[in-house]
């Protein structure tokens, strides 16, 4: 994989890699996946400059807790009594309680211990899912109880080992400065599988989060500057399955579309697919190095006037780039649950991006230089389709 995409560090593991606990009621690994351990694993992955992620939930584990025989490591106590309330833990229900003090010092203990163990692995990353304020879903949000004091200690245990913590999903963002401090980014909306069994998202899934998007820029809070980053949910444009493209999307506009929107807004990048079965032309895209320069530079992009994908179909963001460039991006958002919508000119002021009357323009997809602009640029974009411009004063 490594061959294929060069560039990006970190291979994670969604929940399917534990099922039990060990004797200090910390998550483990499934033997039959993993027979030499996970440390032999990420000592093979550091091999290639890569490093290892991993899949948790915040409280603690329910199957633990209910184990008269699981202590809190370290102490002769008995897991089970620091959640005698049994309230629910977070947004997966019957998966894990929350603590009944977490102020109680045997809890951090607990947290600690399974941060401890994760560094004797070698874990670089771990995702804490069923986070709240937020989760549930699109249309009943906030399913998830308030894990704000978890996380806190969760993310205070795993920094000392240097481990960076993404919290998911659909976090609330009027919490956004608070969640900013307890983890190092977090997911702004749903899954975007379309949970279909033939194809994986959605034209219609993938722009929404446009809008998303948008309310989490406003907050200024998002950016390198605060080591926190929007998530919006894996990439799997391009992804292929015995030859067959089953990304569910509908042409290579929206693709281009999707990735781009990713990289303008630095979101946390990862994909969906196999890299060894993702055709030469999407790994091309991935791995294109003026996108790359985009997205690393950890800054988040802004939309000029409405970020609403919906009430404004001509979407245009954009960025100061370190270098003294400006990355902007140009969307025709007119897409709908079943159908494509219509074309639309979409236009934006040099003075709107922070530049003077006149620049050179580059074209990254296209890999041309355009015309130097003036004042104005314009341009005609199909439904799903983008542009994405590098501006030079």
């Amino acid at each position: 994989m490594k061959s294929k995409m060069p560039q990006y560090e970190y291979i994670n593991l969604d929940s399917g890699w534990s099922e039990t606990y060990d004797e200090f009621g910390r998550w483990t690994f499934r033997k039959d996946l993993f027979p030499r351990g996970l440390r032999a694993l990420t000592d093979d992955l550091a091999q290639n400059g890569q490093k290892l992620g991993l899949y948790l939930l915040p409280g603690i584990r329910k199957d633990a807790a209910d184990d008269d025989n699981v202590r809190v490591k370290g102490m002769n106590v008995r897991l089970g009594e620091l959640v005698q309330q049994k309230k629910e833990g977070n947004g997966f229900a019957g998966t894990s309680y929350m603590p009944d003090d977490h102020d109680d010092p045997r809890v951090y203990q607990y947290y600690e211990s399974q941060a401890e163990l994760l560094a004797e692995w070698g874990i670089s990353y771990v995702k804490i899912d069923g986070c709240g304020p937020g989760g549930g879903s699109e249309w009943q949000p906030g399913g998830s109880p308030d894990t704000r004091r978890d996380l806190e200690l969760m993310h205070r245990a795993f920094a000392k080992h240097k481990i960076w913590m993404e919290l998911s999903w659909y976090l609330d963002v009027q919490y956004a400065a608070e969640f900013s401090k307890l983890g190092n980014g977090a997911r702004v909306f749903i899954d975007i599988e379309s949970y279909s069994k033939k194809t994986m998202t959605s034209a219609h899934r993938v722009f929404k989060r446009i809008t998303f998007a948008s309310q989490w820029a406003e907050t200024g809070v998002v950016g390198a500057e605060n080591g926190f980053y929007i998530d919006m949910d894996v990439i799997t444009a391009g992804m292929t399955v015995d030859g067959q493209c089953i990304d569910g999307l509908p042409n290579d506009d929206v693709r281009l579309a999707y990735i781009t929107f990713w990289a303008l807004t630095s979101s946390v990048f990862c994909l969906g697919a196999d890299p060894r079965r993702i055709p030469d032309n999407y790994l091309h895209w991935y791995n294109h190095p003026d996108m790359l320069t985009i997205h690393q530079c950890g800054i988040m992009a802004k939309p000029i006037g409405s970020g609403d994908a919906w009430k404004n179909r001509r979407q245009v963001w954009w960025k100061s780039l370190p270098d003294g460039r400006v990355a902007v991006g140009l969307f025709n958002t007119s897409v709908f649950p079943v159908f494509l919508g219509r074309s639309y000119d979409i236009s934006f002021a040099l003075a709107d991006v922070g530049l003077g009357k006149k620049a050179k323009i580059k074209d990254v997809w296209a890999g041309i230089h355009l015309p130097d602009v003036e004042d104005t640029y314009k341009t005609v974009l199909r439904p799903g389709q983008c542009q994405l411009l590098l501006l030079t004063p």
